[in-house]
């Protein structure tokens, strides 16, 4: 799902860790909802990470955020949802935003 995506101009680093079937459901795949799903650092200082919480517990939820500066206590946006079209909803908007920061 995440594999093909452009995450824009202005990408240093990309961890891709996200192995979810989306037609399998999520509480027959709780051994793939991890913290560390997805990491995008851009150039400018920004990142955004996504990641299952808690981890490996199928009453969990995705979390998206992006982070500027390592600042991770001060998330620049922090969105929460448990659907898989909605993540995908959430990242394309950090995506949209970040690229307004790229140089």
């Amino acid at each position: 799902m995440f594999q093909d995506i452009d995450f824009g101009k202005g990408v240093n680093r990309k961890y891709i860790d996200f192995n979810i079937n989306e037609v399998i459901p999520l509480k027959e795949q709780t051994d793939l909802l991890k913290e560390d799903l997805i990491q995008v650092i851009y150039e400018s200082n920004y990142l955004i990470d996504i990641g299952w919480y808690p981890e490996f517990d199928e009453e969990g939820f995705f979390r998206v955020s992006i982070i500027k500066d390592y600042q991770w206590e001060n998330p620049v946006l922090q969105k929460n949802c448990r659907d898989l079209n909605l993540l995908k909803e959430y990242v394309d908007e950090c995506i949209d935003i970040i690229q307004t920061k790229v140089k």
